[in-house]
């Protein structure tokens, strides 16, 4: 008999914590995951954090571990020509991805259908759903020039502004995506993946019925996204920490407040592990690197096994 989870992830790290599941005999893995960061570029509605699920569950993730292997850049080579700012970057079959979602999305297919069609057509075996069909956009605020978009912030901005705020706009009308709901209630447990916890997992958890949900899991798992206290790549302790959460694993812990069992945080970082266990949560020390499959599976298994 499978053992059922649901990974609530972002994109890169919680993409390559998915792969892990997927490719695991005798799991049954569910993907939530985060669609604050969706927005529409050159015409075509963009699903960053859905797409780096779908194509590292498939394969063919790019070296950086988003975007799809071997694209090219002839459409941004003639964009850019037309003196259009190419600054957010789509390769030649990402595009082709993206324009068959706007498509989709223009006929009145709901999001989490056409992720269904588009997880088929690339062969991936976890289901993969929106956090929401509904619109719920993640804007930033910074100094001086105060509320934007997450993409702005984050690609054409290169993220190097300091997070003051976060709001996730559409969150309070925005409901769960079918299938999320009771995926998260039959679930062994609810895993919150090694994604930055205030940009793409709060966006998924700002939905009000999913948050409940999680917060009424038997078992809730959460992999720390940091090593020796930082972030790998990306600003994921540099945000926590303008946010007001403390430094470290600690932060982890207080960004999921009320909600976890169990973290997971690497061998590096094991002198958290007494003020952590002082919170109530149960403490599993070791690598958390999982950017090679085999990695993945490995820890993926390590986290079956504590079911």
């Amino acid at each position: 008999m499978s053992r059922r989870v649901v990974l609530l992830s972002g994109g890169v790290g919680g993409a390559r914590l998915a792969r892990g599941f997927e490719h695991l005999p005798g799991v049954d893995a569910t993907v939530v995951v985060n669609v604050g960061d969706d927005e529409t570029f050159y015409g075509l509605s963009v699903s960053p954090d859905i797409d780096t699920v779908l194509y590292t569950l498939a394969g063919v993730e790019g070296p950086q571990g988003w975007g799809r292997a071997d694209d090219t850049m002839v459409l941004m080579e003639h964009l850019a020509a037309f003196g259009l700012d190419t600054r957010f970057r789509l390769g030649d079959a990402d595009a082709a991805l993206n324009i068959y979602r706007t498509m989709r999305l223009a006929a009145g297919d709901p999001l989490h259908e056409i992720i269904s069609s588009l997880a088929g057509m690339l062969g991936v075996g976890s289901t993969v759903l929106p956090a929401a069909d509904d619109e719920l956009r993640t804007e930033v605020r910074v100094e001086p020039d105060g509320w934007m978009s997450f993409q702005e912030y984050f690609v054409l901005r290169g993220h190097r502004d300091e997070v003051l705020g976060l709001r996730f706009t559409g969150a309070e009308q925005a409901r769960a995506a079918p299938g999320v709901l009771e995926a998260v209630r039959e679930a062994d447990a609810v895993i919150i993946t090694p994604s930055n916890p205030p940009l793409s997992i709060w966006p998924i958890l700002a939905v009000e019925e999913i948050a409940e949900a999680v917060g009424q899991a038997g078992r809730v798992m959460a992999v720390s996204p940091l090593f020796g206290g930082r972030a790998l790549k990306g600003p994921a302790d540099r945000v926590m920490s303008s946010l007001g959460l403390p430094p470290g694993n600690r932060g982890v812990a207080e960004a999921y407040e009320g909600l976890l069992d169990d973290l997971f945080i690497d061998t590096g970082d094991r002198r958290d592990r007494a003020e952590l266990a002082e919170l109530g949560i149960s403490v599993h020390v070791g690598s958390t690197l999982i950017a090679e499959r085999r990695q993945a599976m490995a820890f993926a298994g390590r986290m079956m096994e504590m079911l």
